[in-house]
């Protein structure tokens, strides 16, 4: 199986999201063991509709309480990871979890890296202008 093909994750779940403020980068932990490093703008779909995106972390929108991103990544962790794709010379990620959710990374720099993905392994996959690079 090819790694950049990340199907290795099919069958895990999230187990926490955190956001670095400083380097603004996002963190998920996955219950295998893996690491998800994102430094561009992930986005939540319930049935194929935005219900939030790193851009909302922490905004209001007029309601009481501010949206709290670490929360909504976290609480995707009730939902299996039943699909992955990766957009081939973008780089961007599709994580069908269970039946109505999907979390997508959007790479949003053809300089940058994007994203960082280390599996239990130990083994690196890094995202940079559309190339995935194995570590």
């Amino acid at each position: 199986m090819d790694i950049t093909s990340l199907q290795w994750l099919i069958g895990d779940r999230i187990k926490s999201g955190k956001y670095d403020a400083e380097s603004k980068n996002w963190l998920i932990k996955f219950e295998s063991g893996a690491l998800l490093n994102i430094e561009c703008l992930w986005r939540l779909l319930e049935e194929d509709v935005i219900c939030s995106s790193s851009e909302d972390h922490e905004h209001k929108f007029g309601l009481a309480k501010s949206f709290n991103g670490e929360a909504a990544l976290t609480e995707m962790g009730e939902h299996e990871i039943k699909n992955i794709s990766v957009t081939s010379g973008v780089g961007d990620i599709v994580f069908t979890l269970g039946e109505l959710f999907k979390l997508q990374v959007i790479v949003t720099s053809a300089g940058y890296e994007a994203w960082q993905i280390k599996n239990k392994n130990g083994q690196s996959i890094v995202a940079v202008s559309g190339q995935l690079n194995v570590f």
